[in-house]
């Protein structure tokens, strides 16, 4: 399934959602943006008394990130008017653990058959594998969270490339795929009551 080129407005991480600069984005890899998400268990290989040791290693990780939320953190923020923004990595695969609190993931990927997940990751859990090309924006409990990404990236991946914040309200399909009257995401980990408002985008078109 392709992805149509889409006219998108691109903002540096904190940089004004008001910025007039723009790109033609698409994926480079059709086969690759089309991979679904997954959680991976990982095995415990040690018990010794009341500890227990856990092999975690990811295959072909080249990269470590540990991402502190603290309180009820959301990342990347909403723009002033309110609009979700969200990462999307074209050189890097995301494997995400978290270690302390809980975190819920959004993921909008339109070479999916179902666009848009929810996906919630406790502490101690499953790792939550992201393909590249795929958007995504998380939000952490009260209590906050951290966060181990086992990343892989390609050689040509950089900071600048990997983090740009991308506002839904300068990508309609993006924006469609997310406000309140769009077909129901599917939920993983969760369950529709549980979700945090605003779970869905609920002011009108600008």
């Amino acid at each position: 399934m392709g992805q149509v080129p889409i006219q998108v407005q691109i903002l540096s991480a904190g940089a004004d959602s008001s910025a007039d600069s723009s790109a033609d984005f698409q994926w480079s890899d059709r086969k690759e943006a089309a991979t679904m998400f997954e959680m991976i268990s990982y095995e415990k290989f040690r018990d010794t008394p009341n500890v227990r040791f856990f092999n975690i290693t990811v295959p072909g990780s080249n990269a470590r990130d540990l991402v502190y939320h603290d309180g009820p953190a959301i990342s990347p923020n909403n723009t002033e008017a309110g609009h979700w923004q969200f990462y999307l990595h074209p050189g890097q695969e995301d494997n995400l653990l978290a270690l302390s609190g809980g975190r819920t993931f959004f993921l909008v990927n339109f070479a999916w058959e179902v666009p848009f997940h929810i996906v919630r990751l406790e502490a101690n859990g499953d790792i939550l594998r992201i393909p590249p090309g795929t958007f995504h924006r998380s939000v952490s409990d009260p209590g906050g969270s951290l966060v181990i990404n086992q990343a892989v990236r390609k050689a040509k991946a950089t900071v600048q490339s990997e983090f740009r914040v991308y506002n839904s309200g300068q990508i309609p399909r993006l924006w469609e795929a997310t406000v309140d009257y769009a077909p129901p995401p599917q939920l993983h980990g969760l369950s529709r009551e549980g979700i945090a408002q605003p779970a869905r985008l609920k002011q009108d078109a600008a």
